[in-house]
């Protein structure tokens, strides 16, 4: 049986993929409220507010990045499932060598903290494989909503996402 196709206009279809640049620029890409992107919305913040919520999130103890509060290490909803997904690989390269981790990740996982995590006896991971890991771990507990819209929204995940439902 033939499916009826819709023909949506072109501003429309910009207009609904620019919600799904911002959930991409929030969840992946540390660039929350971006709106340099094609079709990026800059999640329809109005642009007087970005500066004062951007103060109050640099005068908080410790200070954090408005762009990157809601990535997959620093979102409220879900920092505690990447947390137990890196403490996951953790455990999983300790497996067979007992001992081998002489340093564990207290969260929340960034770029730099991996760097020194790896420098002071930690697990060696880089940022885009901790990412995927985590949309990975997800995946297998069943929370596998974020790294299909990951996959199927972020062209260069397509690869990675075939190779992870292989």
């Amino acid at each position: 049986m033939a499916h009826p196709t819709h023909e949506y206009p072109r501003d429309y279809v910009n207009h609904f993929n620019g919600f799904l640049m911002d959930i991409c620029n929030l969840l992946w890409r540390s660039r929350a409220f971006n709106t340099s992107d094609t079709n990026a919305l800059g999640c329809l913040l109005a642009p007087s507010i970005l500066p004062l919520l951007r103060t109050h999130v640099e005068a908080l103890k410790p200070p954090q990045s408005v762009t990157s509060l809601f990535s997959l290490s620093n979102n409220s909803a879900i920092c505690a499932l990447s947390i137990a997904a890196f403490r996951d690989l953790e455990d999983k390269s300790e497996e067979g060598e007992e001992g081998s981790v002489q340093m564990r990740h207290a969260g929340p996982v960034g770029q730099r903290s991996l760097a020194a995590l790896a420098a002071d006896g930690g697990i060696t991971v880089g940022w885009a494989e901790y990412r995927l890991e985590v949309l990975k771990w997800l995946g297998e507990i069943g929370v596998d909503g974020i790294g299909q819209l990951m996959f199927c929204t972020m062209k260069h995940l397509m690869g990675p996402a075939k190779g992870a439902t292989a």
